[in-house]
């Protein structure tokens, strides 16, 4: 078999519930689980087997979708060319929202994740350059053009899912060559980011019995902790104005690329 797709991001960007919507595709197998960043690690050739076994029935198409795989350079910086090698054909899906409240949305998860100990996002903004690099689309999506040909790399907007999800949905099944189907909208899972069953990362994949127990319990914990962010974050006008300064070139380069006006985007 070879992974034929990957919905690559952006992170906060409603990956979770696409791939949520395509999985329900009776042509579509989708890894378990949803992000294994299998071509996130350097050594990945030496564990297709085990990538291979995440995938448990036979179907068309085989996809998944890890959204490290745009958040160069924090990962292999030659994942481009690493997944070229894997499957030339591969095609590429990639999701862009308002990078303000994509990443008001990715602090907020890395925080509540165990991954962010800043406790204002205004000062991990201008610390972790993580945030804004993952919100600059162009930076990250044109290496994959060129080196998969804009074919086979699918540009959609978070804004377009959010208020038409089927039609976005036939926008990718276009794309992958299937047939379109009408899926329950509200099956689809939306992974806000304050749902108080996300857990530290440390509490991920328990093994025995207890330990599952334990996960149980610590969810339960988890509505009294007051170290959780249960409301949107708020950025000052100054940090705004830094992200907006910082992504304009890159924004403008994406309005080429879709011939999209993304103007509100430079609002603040």
């Amino acid at each position: 078999m070879k992974v034929n797709f990957l919905i690559i991001g952006a992170a906060k960007s409603a990956t979770t519930s696409l791939s949520d919507g395509l999985a329900q595709h009776p042509d579509i197998c989708f890894s378990q689980p949803k992000e294994p960043q299998f071509f996130s690690k350097t050594n990945w050739r030496h564990h297709i087997s085990a990538y291979h076994a995440l995938f448990t029935s036979k179907a068309k198409l085989y996809g998944e979708g890890s959204t490290n795989y745009t958040k160069y350079p924090s990962f292999n910086k030659q994942i481009h060319t690493d997944i070229f090698e894997y499957n030339p054909e591969m095609k590429l899906i990639y999701i862009m929202r308002n990078p303000i409240d994509r990443i008001t949305s990715h602090y907020t998860h890395t925080y509540n994740r165990g991954y962010e100990h800043m406790q204002d996002i205004n000062e991990a903004v201008f610390q972790n350059e993580h945030y804004i690099s993952t919100s600059k689309y162009a930076k990250q999506i044109i290496p994959y053009i060129e080196q998969f040909g804009k074919e086979h790399v699918l540009l959609l907007f978070f804004e377009d899912f959010i208020t038409q999800p089927q039609e976005v949905l036939n926008t990718v099944y276009r794309f992958l060559k299937i047939d379109q189907l009408d899926i329950d909208i509200s099956s689809i899972n939306s992974n806000k980011s304050f749902n108080r069953h996300v857990l530290h990362y440390k509490y991920d994949n328990p093994k025995t019995i207890w330990e599952k127990l334990k996960k149980v319990g610590l969810i339960i914990k988890n509505y009294f902790n007051r170290d959780f962010i249960d409301s949107k974050p708020k950025l000052t006008g100054a940090t705004k104005k830094h992200i907006i300064n910082d992504v304009t070139d890159d924004i403008h380069a994406i309005e080429k690329l879709t011939n999209r006006d993304l103007s509100k985007w430079l609002e603040y």
